[in-house]
């Protein structure tokens, strides 16, 4: 329910809060002047040197980060400024603790739980550091926290903690009015100036993309199964054994939204809510299963659009899952259904013809697709050797193996590659020197799917700047695009500044309907979201947001929130959060008083390479 609080929850996952905030909002050291020192910048005592920043770089990027060599190094800044802050309030570790806290580190221990020096000196070699430096990081990295600690130690009224749960986890009733496209697009004055204009400022969008035409071979077990022959017999051995195939059986996908452990009432009925809106969608979509699933589903099949396969009616499900299943009939939507750990919503794909004639029909494909698999090894072999031998050409490849030549179409880019789901494989091959460039047969190339492929491009477009009367229509359609939304924006903030007056302009306004603010955050850009999160009515009038994040403006009117009453742990995890957030403010202050302070040194070392 109240998943905004989860990241605060550990005292590392809250330092590590904070110090992602120090990335933000604070102004960079001027690096104009030249000092005489060897290292990029000194504030108060502490130093820091391109090894440093480079260092700080490299585990960032080890730990999964993203930041940029100027966003670390402002990070290094900030805690420069607070190990001087740390020093001003009087924050100290002494040498004991410190190297009571590497003893008592468990990453150091040895399989007895005792501290192990070698183990110690191992880490200290694979990080390229000495004892010193690591002992004066852990120092920092101590002081650092302790004075963050410190300021987030302040105390969060129950009345805050109610306003903060009502303002991020009750449901809004909300309502939308969505601009007219075409009523602004009319507006826009077109001229070959203001085209001219905007190609200039935009000419980066407007490059003919790399791409390529291009023949094919293509092996799989499947093409090559009509190769291949089964005895009667290999197949009856099979079908003794999988009689349990002869049952009812669909092709079934389905969303999950798990029933949370912890949490109570007001967790489940969250998560209910959320699971009836994506039955909701699903009903109203059924084409859009696969899209709502994996948006909405919790479980390891939303990466597949809900896909969990074939499913027989012999009790694999709990009974009234299953039953739900066998009841829809193809391409049907179930209605919400409970189970033992979630929330269910299927759709039925397929229904598998089960009858002893079928089964042994299929059971004959997989038995010549599993022959095929086995002798495709030693013809991708044997293709490999030839067209390698015969690189400038694909045809004689085609008549010798009995391989339909094929033809990928018109030109293809990258993008269009990865649009129709080519192998990532294939699209690098089509796309590197020897098939691009010099125009070879590629390698043989295994697919995931087991297939394999062979490739030659027939003609090859190279990347260009289109000029501006090459792309004059997609800069007018562009242009017009743009110009409207602008358009729509003015007029949509103009008419929320007469909404928020009190005034009602006329409006065409979609039926009021209550949404989770979970939905809310997996529908739509973050701004959009904090924008209806800001919005909160007062005194039973409702409170309004304009949102921009996608296609063309709309209004947003909420209505109402829901009562929320979290439990004590609910409570306890809001207040930590709030502290955070305290604290953060008071940070952002202290950091700034310090920045007017603390002298900055310009060192020799520079933060790029000239």
């Amino acid at each position: 329910m109240f998943h905004l609080i989860e990241k605060y929850r550990k005292p590392s996952q809250f330092l590590l809060g904070c110090i992602a905030l120090s990335f933000v909002g604070f102004s960079a050291v001027s690096l104009t002047s030249l000092g005489s020192g060897n290292y990029i910048v000194q504030i108060g005592e502490k130093t820091i040197t391109r090894e440093d920043l480079d260092r700080a770089l490299h585990n960032t990027r080890n730990s999964g980060g993203s930041g940029s060599r100027e966003e670390v190094f402002q990070a290094l800044l900030n805690q420069a400024y607070l190990l001087e802050g740390a020093k001003k309030m009087g924050v100290a570790v002494s040498d004991e603790q410190i190297k009571q806290m590497i003893v008592d580190d468990p990453n150091f221990h040895d399989q007895n739980g005792d501290f192990s020096p070698q183990i110690f000196r191992n880490f200290l070699q694979s990080n390229r550091m000495s004892e010193e430096q690591y002992t004066d990081r852990l120092r920092d990295q101590y002081l650092t926290f302790a004075l963050q600690k410190i300021f987030a130690n302040g105390s969060i009224p129950d009345t805050q903690v109610a306003q903060f749960a009502r303002s991020v986890a009750a449901a809004r009733t909300i309502r939308l009015a969505v601009a007219d496209e075409n009523a602004f697009a009319d507006k826009v004055t077109v001229n070959d100036a203001e085209l001219q204009k905007f190609y200039r400022a935009n000419q980066k969008a407007y490059r003919q993309q790399q791409a390529v035409k291009y023949q094919y071979l293509l092996l799989s077990p499947k093409i090559l199964a009509e190769r291949e022959s089964v005895s009667d017999a290999e197949i009856d051995e099979i079908f003794k054994q999988q009689q349990d195939k002869l049952k009812p059986t669909r092709r079934v996908s389905m969303i999950m939204v798990p029933i949370p452990v912890k949490g109570g009432d007001a967790a489940k009925a969250a998560a209910r809510a959320e699971a009836e809106a994506a039955a909701q969608a699903a009903k109203a979509a059924p084409e859009q299963f696969a899209a709502i699933a994996q948006r909405f589903s919790k479980d390891g099949s939303a990466a597949k659009g809900g896909d969990i396969g074939d499913i027989s009616q012999n009790g694999t499900l709990e009974k009234p899952l299953e039953d739900a299943v066998f009841a829809l009939n193809k391409g049907e939507v179930s209605a919400l259904i409970e189970g033992s750990f979630g929330y269910y919503v299927f759709q039925v794909n397929d229904i598998l013809d089960n009858s002893p004639a079928a089964v042994k029909a299929r059971i004959a494909q997989e038995l010549k697709e599993k022959k095929a698999a086995q002798s495709l090894k030693k013809l991708r072999e044997d293709l490999g050797d030839y067209v390698i031998n015969n690189s400038s050409e694909l045809e004689s490849a085609a008549k010798k193996f009995g391989v339909p030549l094929q033809s990928g179409g018109d030109w293809l880019t990258r993008a269009g590659a990865a649009e129709q789901k080519l192998p990532e494989a294939v699209i690098e091959a089509l796309f590197g020197s020897d098939v691009f460039d010099k125009k070879h047969n590629s390698d043989p190339i295994s697919a995931a799917d087991g297939s394999v492929w062979v490739l030659r491009a027939s003609e090859t477009r190279p990347e260009a700047q289109l000029s501006f009367e090459q792309a004059k229509e997609q800069v007018k359609a562009d242009y017009i695009r743009s110009e409207s939304r602008r358009l729509a924006t003015e007029h949509n903030k103009k008419l929320l500044a007469e909404l928020q007056a009190g005034k009602e302009p006329a409006l065409n306004w979609t039926n009021p309907q209550p949404v989770m603010p979970e939905q809310l955050r997996g529908m739509m850009p973050p701004a959009d979201y904090l924008a209806i999160m800001k919005a909160q009515p007062k005194d039973g009038k409702p409170a309004y947001a304009l949102l921009q994040g996608t296609g063309m403006p709309q209004l947003v009117e909420v209505q109402s929130l829901s009562e929320v009453k979290p439990n004590a742990e609910e409570r306890a995890a809001i207040k930590q959060q709030l502290a955070v957030i305290q604290g953060n403010t008071l940070i952002e202050a202290y950091l700034q008083k310090l920045r007017r302070e603390v002298p900055a040194k310009q060192g020799r070392q520079k933060l790029e390479d000239q």
